[in-house]
């Protein structure tokens, strides 16, 4: 039986074909998945997201800050640059994420008790910066760095003048499109928020940043229109099906390891 970890997942929303894969190989069953018993046990959750009426998935309410609330939401927006710097985020709200828009169709479970267990608990708004050893494998051409998590990217430093490799901000970021709000980044976070106090997930209000992060992803150029056409069509998956036993499945995932592949080529370009 391979390494695994403990998830949810919403398999209901996923299309067929990856479905089955997704079951078959991302899953670990023992004994393990025939295609015909992935199909089966996607269909039965595929059939209950089919029975639903058409969802508005309406924005969730905007919900008035306390002071308190409003003094951490200053200090993560100074932290930001904000608001002199132009960027990404915008302000920071406050809100029930139950009816978020979702695009990711899991939480693992084991990395929400990683955030319970932190020392910044599952706040939404952290700003905690955390130094993490990495392992560095470099040929011509070519690096993989193994890192600890899947949150990590390849960037340029503008004022260091070198390239570096970065965890991901570790705070909960949604966006608004039309008239709806996807939960963009920050799911494990955010799912450790809700159970916290509230095992069900039925009532939990979060500071959040309200960013542009996700406007690519629902826009008409969007590289996955699969994935955009559920995420903006009439049942969407919002966050609160995570709580709902009609559409989540326990199951266990073949534990990963991260590494960061970072490639390059020198290719020719007109001189104009």
């Amino acid at each position: 039986m391979p390494s695994t970890v403990n998830a949810v997942v919403l398999p209901g929303w996923m299309e067929r074909d990856f479905a089955i894969k997704y079951l078959m190989q991302e899953c670990a069953f023992d004994p393990p998945l025939t295609e015909p018993q992935a199909e089966e046990m996607w269909r039965r959750y595929h059939d209950q997201v089919q029975a639903l009426p058409e969802r508005a998935a309406t924005a969730p309410q905007r919900l008035p800050l306390t002071d308190d609330e409003r003094r951490r939401a200053d200090t993560f927006l100074r932290f930001h640059g904000l608001p002199q710097r132009v960027g990404s985020i915008q302000d920071v709200i406050k809100i029930n994420p139950r009816d978020l828009v979702i695009h990711q169709p899991f939480v693992c479970v084991d990395r929400v008790q990683q955030h319970l267990a932190g020392n910044d608990g599952c706040d939404p708004l952290s700003t905690n910066i955390r130094a993490h050893p990495v392992t560095i494998n470099s040929g011509i051409n070519a690096t993989d760095v193994q890192v600890p998590h899947g949150e990590f990217a390849f960037l340029y430093d503008l004022q260091r003048q070198q390239f570096t490799i970065s965890e991901t901000g570790r705070h909960v970021s949604v966006t608004q499109f039309q008239d709806r709000m996807i939960l963009w980044a920050g799911y494990h976070r955010s799912y450790a928020c809700m159970v916290r106090e509230n095992p069900d997930g039925m009532e939990r209000s979060l500071l959040v940043a309200l960013t542009t992060d996700a406007d690519f992803f629902v826009s008409e150029h969007s590289p996955n229109q699969g994935l955009r056409a559920v995420v903006c069509g009439l049942r969407p998956p919002l966050f609160a099906d995570f709580f709902d036993e009609r559409f989540f499945m326990a199951v266990k995932l073949r534990k990963k390891r991260y590494e960061l592949q970072i490639r390059a080529q020198c290719v020719p370009v007109n001189f104009d």
